[in-house]
């Protein structure tokens, strides 16, 4: 089992914000990203930007994933206050 954890628009379309997936053995973290796209319809993970970390470090698609890995995806975020330089 890995536990997945989702933010922003993605937790909306999902209607959840965390959730455990069990993922077979040699699953990579693309096949996973499948699984729950499969899941879950109204969540689209391919087509757009998202960035997924395995246990709080960012992963590729290709990265092996282990039981009881936390999987954390989400859309770039970006913000801040903009202030003019004189």
């Amino acid at each position: 089992m890995v536990t997945v954890r989702l933010f922003a628009t993605l937790r909306q379309q999902a209607g959840w914000s965390v959730k455990e997936f069990h993922a077979p053995s040699g699953c990579t973290l693309g096949e996973l990203m499948a699984l729950i796209m499969q899941a879950n319809p109204d969540l689209k993970l391919t087509g757009r930007a998202v960035y997924a970390a395995v246990n709080q470090s960012y992963a590729k698609p290709d990265h092996l994933l282990m039981d009881g890995d936390e999987v954390a995806i989400f859309p770039p975020v970006s913000g801040g206050k903009f202030e003019r330089c004189r």
